[in-house]
């Protein structure tokens, strides 16, 4: 009976560590996707970013073809204008040679600018292209990094419900003598993930939002849920969607106030 005893004890000992060894390692797990997943928003960002600059380089590059064409076109209209007068003046009595020759210097001047025009714009074109190549590949990476990052946050998705199922400690926060508190920032609903369980809403840096700062949803009156700040950008930022949200009522323009 004592080695049956014996036996049992070791089993449950064993079973213990196995199972501290994969709750340890499905956080670790975690830890690293999350990690990943920050590293993808950060370059999604600043593709991004890029992506608007040569949007703007783009539009000035198409606006200074537009300028050179028509200056062109002016001088074009300039160098008919010249064309006629001249064969006007080859009709005139030799008496006029001197406005004739004049008239061929200033001829041959437009005609040396008007081939710098057409150089110019021929430059213009070749970046206007060069421009357009950079736009349409800076278009590509971020739909790359953008289902890189879907990726990422369905791995992490995955590990939190492994997680879930092992049993942790509560953590209480006493929040009974917390000093007064500034008026709560609210702000809207940009985009609804429900495949993914996060929200994209208009509250960024430029309003002091830090990151895990949680937030109600409201659609009117109606309570929906609780997100927390996981990710800060300039002027928006990204959140989960805790345990218990409505996240198939959520939708575009729901007011976000932050908990207290």
């Amino acid at each position: 009976m004592s080695k049956i005893f014996k036996l049992v004890l070791i089993l449950l000992i064993v079973a213990s560590v196995a199972s501290a060894v994969f709750a340890v390692i499905g956080f670790m797990g975690k830890e690293r996707e999350y990690m990943k997943r920050l590293v993808v928003e950060d370059k999604l960002a600043a593709t991004l970013k890029d992506k608007r600059n040569l949007e703007k380089e783009l539009e000035a590059s198409k606006s200074a073809k537009e300028q050179a064409e028509a200056k062109i076109a002016k001088i074009e209209d300039k160098v008919k204008e010249i064309s006629t007068q001249l064969s006007e003046f080859k009709q005139k009595s030799e008496s006029a040679g001197v406005e004739l020759n004049a008239k061929k210097i200033e001829l041959a001047k437009l005609k040396v600018d008007l081939e710098n025009e057409k150089k110019e714009k021929l430059n213009i074109s070749k970046k206007l292209d060069s421009l357009q190549a950079d736009y349409d590949r800076i278009k590509r990476e971020a739909a790359r990094l953008t289902n890189e990052k879907i990726d990422l946050e369905n791995k992490v998705g995955e590990l939190q419900d492994k997680q879930q199922s092992v049993n942790l400690d509560k953590i209480v926060v006493n929040t009974s003598e917390a000093e007064p508190k500034a008026a709560a920032l609210q702000g809207k609903i940009l985009v609804v993930n429900k495949e993914y369980g996060f929200i994209v809403n208009d509250i960024g840096q430029d309003k002091s939002v830090q990151k895990g700062a949680k937030f109600d949803v409201m659609d009117g009156s109606r309570f929906l849920g609780q997100v927390e700040i996981d990710k800060v950008y300039d002027t928006m930022s990204s959140a989960t969607v805790l345990p218990g949200g409505k996240i198939n009522d959520m939708k575009k323009g729901n007011t976000i106030i932050e908990s207290r």
